[in-house]
């Protein structure tokens, strides 16, 4: 593994919370900002990027062997582009939480902890509404949606720890080179940059403000995030050919990287 602290983060779009684009390269950074509860002020009417895609038929598992099938689940299409209303979803609203994979629950040193479940994965051809210009000819962008839950009595920092990692064929030769491996993942997957956005709110409250534009989960909440790969890989790809995995020095210590399993 990587033995730098993490990642950098950028912010997202104006008019996104919650959004934030990763790399698969880590660059070491300073001290990771306080986690102290943010000071209340009124909220301005906030809004989260994206919408729900959909599934098709799931990928089955068996034996640690997976069957490559369409992508998606609970029998929706997820070659459909994301649902908004005016391109957003309000932040307050709300939903029963989707068919998820066993629960991964990871840490950081200051006493943060973050709940991750994969729900889908998909791919989004840049249709209206996704925020996304087309991809090339034969090429499509994908994405895991997963669920984000703050698991403790206290406020913790918008992080995202989970990252996409895709079959590493199905990359195009000219961007294999940012495709990075990481220990603990198969061979052939590799971490392509992504970008990471919250869907819509599950359980909960909302988002809590912070200083200097950080987002809090307030303790119990849980939300849907997509995590977007930002570079174009074949139209071919299946489930089987995309992973969730958590693999950031940050959450996972010295310990190589740790698969956040989709719905059997």
């Amino acid at each position: 593994m990587d033995a730098d602290p993490g990642t950098p983060r950028r912010p997202g779009p104006p008019g996104a919370l919650g959004a934030r684009e990763t790399s698969g390269v880590q660059v070491r950074l300073g001290e990771r900002r306080s986690r102290r509860a943010p000071r209340r002020r009124s909220r301005r009417g906030a809004v989260l990027a994206g919408g729900l895609a959909a599934g098709g038929a799931a990928a089955v598992v068996a034996a640690g062997v997976a069957i490559l099938l369409p992508f998606g689940g609970d029998g929706e299409d997820t070659r459909t582009p994301p649902r908004s209303v005016n391109g957003v979803t309000s932040p307050m609203a709300t939903g029963s939480a989707p068919r998820a994979g066993e629960p991964v629950e990871v840490g950081t040193a200051d006493g943060s902890r973050y709940r991750l479940a994969a729900v889908r994965a998909g791919t989004d051809d840049g249709a209206a509404g996704s925020r996304r210009s087309s991809p090339p000819a034969g090429s499509t962008f994908t994405y895991v949606e997963y669920t984000l839950a703050n698991p403790t009595r206290q406020n913790v920092l918008l992080d995202f720890p989970g990252d996409v990692f895709v079959r590493r064929t199905l990359v195009a030769e000219q961007a294999r080179e940012r495709c990075m491996w990481q220990a603990g993942v198969p061979r052939n997957m590799c971490t392509l940059p992504i970008r990471s956005e919250v869907v819509r709110r599950l359980s909960g409250g909302a988002l809590e403000p912070g200083d200097g534009g950080d987002r809090y989960l307030p303790p119990g909440s849980s939300y849907l995030v997509r995590a977007t790969v930002e570079m174009p890989v074949d139209e071919r790809i299946r489930r089987g050919d995309v992973r969730l995995y958590i693999w950031k020095q940050l959450y996972m210590g010295d310990r190589t990287a740790r698969l956040v399993p989709f719905p059997g």
